[in-house]
């Protein structure tokens, strides 16, 4: 029924134009959270309308395409991978925080894929098109005001030097609008040539506004990726219209050349730099501060992108089929995570992706996976590219010019995926683009609206679809809710109000048993009332929330043992109550014992696992632990210098007086401590 079909494209429309908008500030994570829901929301409806369309004309409704077999072999690797994971309810979710790639989104993005192949029409993908314009047109201008300085109070981050509008980072914010921006050369192709007009300069205005976002963002991968974009699509239509479109390549291309001079790109200096530079006799500077945690600080990002590579092949070397689960590479890692890392500014940070999207699909769904996603880009390639020759018998349809702009944007995809690794509003580009392709490439198979008498059979059934899409927007309300009271939790154990924390994260546990985090975020509102009490004199109930605190702890960790993250909350939370009875130190030994055993190479923990080992008296273990610890990160100088300590206090002073001098000359030269201690046994 065309009813049915004019609701799905309400729904897509709203898809589209709301994903890359949405943010919340009252969840645990304000953009990828949100979205991620919302995209649950969609998918559940528009599958139910589907599903009522079919029930009410009394048919199958699937478009069959080249690509059904190789959605279906990727989504059944996924599947076992998800089965046989170290993780299974990480699998199933996602990485909490990241949320996006788990199987269920997955499972989401090819739904939308059928569903949009098999009842939006040539005229409605068209104007879903316009309004993902739309909705890119609203997210840049956010992003000009972004670098004017509208919200730079309020991000930790220096948001005036990269954006990242409503889209929550940088690169993810480049990838995104680099994948749009071929579109908007289509409409400068097929602007009015008769006369110049406000509406035949929107097009260049719109890839102008584009680019000049994406510069902001200082996102190299997002350049790299407009590059190819721009070769692909230039370099297919000149080989078709052997260069006749060669004046408004070059209008095009002169206005984003003048954007570039103005402000700089992450590979060349501004216009102003270049004159300031001139002026000092000083090279330009053009190098833009990261905001990152990939690119900030002092190493430089593709070094430890090399670095974290290097660990994601050893991940898949020992879990070569199916690899350790959908989206494990936050736990997986730190089993083969290169020594190599401790070197790096951002030793001590958690790598929950590998980012390149290639290899954390090696790492997480092994060979068969890697395989399954690889062959199901070919088919997407090969289906666009197909659809160059249409055949629709319009001559004034925007083909094969939308073709052309969907694979230069799905290619540029590919290569920002390289460098990092895909968020919903790229992931819904990368799986709607093929289908896009699909739909505008062919004839309406629409009939007019005819009016259907439904038999009571039908009107059950869709009775029993409505039931069960309610059930599952229930799932995916509470879903959302429950992070809500989490993120209330979190916020007030910020503050130092536990006793709020403890509240509503009792109600989220309540809601959501299975879900570790939260026991590990209550066993510290536990733990800081038990000392809290403890201090106030009250034995009696300081003891019970011990014993809650460490309940609740061990629960966490039972429901996730190979989350490494959250044996470090545990241990956390015995140090804590160690205040109150010090034998709890035995117990945050043994946590930081397992603990290293996950990650070997993770210098924090050896030297936590030090110094829980000297507070017991356990100096023997002490020594060799810290030992192990600066050879691991030659460069620590909290271990150093604890380790120089306990050598003192073993009368090794030589050593001592070794770490000490190492520390003063090649880590910190103005250490007062260091100076103290080499001073006294000099």
């Amino acid at each position: 029924m065309k009813s049915f079909q004019k609701i799905i494209f309400f729904l897509f429309g709203i898809l589209l134009f709301l994903v890359p908008l949405i943010l919340w500030p009252y969840t645990s994570e304000l953009f990828e959270f949100n979205k991620i829901v919302i995209t649950y929301f969609s998918t559940i409806l528009i599958i139910a309308f589907w599903t009522m369309r079919m029930v009410s004309e009394r048919k199958l409704i699937f478009r069959r395409t080249i690509l059904d077999i190789p959605l279906i072999v990727f989504l059944g690797s996924q599947l076992i991978s998800t089965l046989i994971s170290i993780d299974t309810q990480t699998s199933w979710l996602g990485y909490y925080s990241r949320f996006n790639g788990g199987f269920l989104s997955t499972l989401s993005y090819l739904l939308l894929y059928w569903a949009f192949v098999s009842n939006i029409d040539k005229g409605d993908a068209r104007k879903l098109i316009n309004i993902t314009l739309g909705s890119a047109v609203i997210v840049s201008i956010y992003g000009v005001l972004e670098r004017l300085g509208i919200d730079k109070d309020i991000w930790q981050q220096a948001v005036q030097q990269r954006v990242f509008s409503t889209l929550g980072q940088p690169n993810w914010l480049a990838a995104w609008l680099t994948a749009l921006l071929p579109i908007t050369w289509v409409l400068i192709i097929k602007r009015e040539e008769s006369k110049i007009t406000f509406f035949s300069v929107v097009p260049y205005l719109l890839s102008l506004l584009f680019f000049t976002v994406l510069l902001f963002t200082g996102s190299r991968s997002g350049i790299l990726g407009f590059a190819v974009a721009e070769i692909v699509f230039w370099g297919i239509i000149f080989l078709k219209s052997r260069f006749k479109y060669l004046k408004r390549f070059f209008i095009s291309n002169m206005l984003l050349a003048v954007a570039a001079l103005i402000f700089g790109t992450q590979f060349t200096p501004s216009i102003f730099k270049i004159i300031e530079g001139s002026q000092n006799n000083q090279p330009a500077i053009y190098a833009q501060t990261g905001a990152t945690a990939l690119e900030t600080g002092g190493t430089e990002s593709g070094t430890i992108r090399k670095i974290v590579w290097q660990g994601a092949i050893e991940v898949w070397k020992h879990y070569p089929i199916f690899g350790t689960g959908v989206e494990t590479f936050a736990y997986s890692y730190y089993l083969y995570r290169p020594a190599a890392h401790n070197m790096t500014t951002e030793w001590d940070f958690i790598y929950n992706k590998a980012h390149n999207e290639y290899l954390n699909f090696l790492a997480n769904t092994g060979i068969i996976g890697i395989i399954a996603y690889l062959t199901m880009i070919g088919f997407s390639i090969y289906l666009i590219v197909k659809n160059f020759h249409p055949k629709s018998s319009d001559q004034n349809d925007l083909f094969p010019l939308i073709s052309i702009a969907l694979v230069s944007g799905y290619v540029s995809i590919l290569v920002t995926n390289f460098f990092g690794f895909s968020v919903v509003p790229i992931q819904l580009l990368f799986f709607l683009y093929p289908a896009f392709s699909m739909v505008l490439a062919t004839e309406d198979m629409m009939k007019k609206e005819q009016k259907i008498n439904l038999t009571p059979n039908q009107k059950i059934l869709n009775w029993v679809v409505i039931s069960a899409a309610v059930y599952l927007l229930f799932a995916a309300s509470r879903y959302w809710y429950v992070d809500y009271l989490y993120a209330k939790g979190l916020n007030y154990n910020k503050v130092g109000r536990q006793d709020l924390a403890s509240q509503y994260l009792n109600q989220a546990i309540k809601l959501e048993p299975n879900q570790s985090i939260y026991y590990a975020e209550l066993a510290k509102s536990y733990a800081n009332l038990a000392l809290s009490y403890n201090q106030a004199k009250e034995s009696t109930v300081a003891s019970q929330l011990t014993e809650l605190a460490i309940d609740d702890s061990i629960k966490a960790v039972d429901l996730s043992p190979a989350n490494l993250n959250l044996k470090r909350m545990e241990f956390g939370v015995f140090v804590m109550l160690s205040v109150i009875d010090p034998n709890y130190l035995l117990n945050a030994r043994d946590v930081l014992v397992t603990a290293a055993m996950q990650a070997p190479t993770d210098a924090k923990i050896r030297y936590n696992l030090g110094l829980i080992y000297s507070r017991i008296g356990q100096n023997d273990l002490a020594l060799q632990t810290l030992k192990e610890t600066v050879e691991l990160k030659p460069n620590y100088k909290d271990a150093r210098l604890a380790y120089a300590i306990l050598l003192i206090d073993a009368k090794e002073n030589s050593e001592a007086r070794t770490q000490l001098e190492y520390i003063l000359t090649n880590i910190d030269p103005t250490d007062s401590m260091s100076k103290q201690y080499l001073e006294s046994i000099n």
